[in-house]
């Protein structure tokens, strides 16, 4: 993330160096990183946010160093009241679900702390990376669904779009069962995903690298 003006409909992420192969939101759970403190540096040198505009602010939710007050008070000090689990530990597939909800740092506690922010005043989008995560994030009435790949969709060295395409349409599925609409935004990454798949398959909007 470099100092620039960011507006509605941009993902706000401190620098995350790439691993190879990967998209940014799953190089970012590289456990080199402290993603929330780089996140409160670069928040000192963000520029207030513009009048009217949106920029979701991606916050490592499941960090359990994270304190809630600390990184509200920094973000709404610059006009900032949207954010999302992004990146979200839910990415490291079923296999690790219950063993980091049984340690306190997967999922529950990403629900957990966005319910704070929402309390806080902020307006709160999530992503999902598993069905799993779906009925719980619709309660929370979220802004919006982020639908990211996890990496169960590895194989053979490399992420494969089908699969991505697969679960936000079950996704989709989901979601048309309620009484209004949440929208649904396709993190692509590098993944050859084009606008018109992401739309045939629920989407109504496509992140690329």
């Amino acid at each position: 993330m470099t100092p620039g003006v960011y507006r509605t409909g941009d993902i706000v992420l401190p620098a995350i160096p790439r691993a190879p192969s990967l998209s940014v939101e799953l190089s970012g759970l590289m456990p080199n990183r402290d993603h929330n403190g780089d996140l409160l540096m670069a928040i000192r040198r963000m520029p207030r946010c513009l009048s009217g505009e949106r920029p979701v602010i991606g916050v490592l939710a499941a960090d359990p160093f994270l304190r809630v007050d600390q990184m509200a008070d920094r973000l709404m000090e610059k006009g900032y009241a949207d954010l999302a689990n992004v990146p979200t530990v839910s990415q490291y597939g079923a296999a690790f679900r219950t063993v980091l909800n049984d340690l306190d740092v997967g999922p529950a506690r990403e629900f957990d702390v966005l319910s704070q922010f929402a309390e806080r005043g902020f307006t709160v989008s999530i992503a999902v990376a598993s069905l799993d995560d779906v009925p719980l994030a619709l309660s929370l009435a979220p802004h919006q669904l982020f639908v990211v790949p996890s990496f169960d969709l590895w194989r053979s060295q490399k992420l494969h779009p089908a699969g991505l395409i697969a679960f936000c349409e079950q996704v989709a599925e989901r979601c048309q069962r309620l009484p209004s609409k949440i929208p649904i935004v396709l993190f692509a990454g590098r993944l050859a995903i084009s606008s018109t798949q992401a739309r045939d398959a629920g989407a109504d909007g496509i992140l690329l690298d």
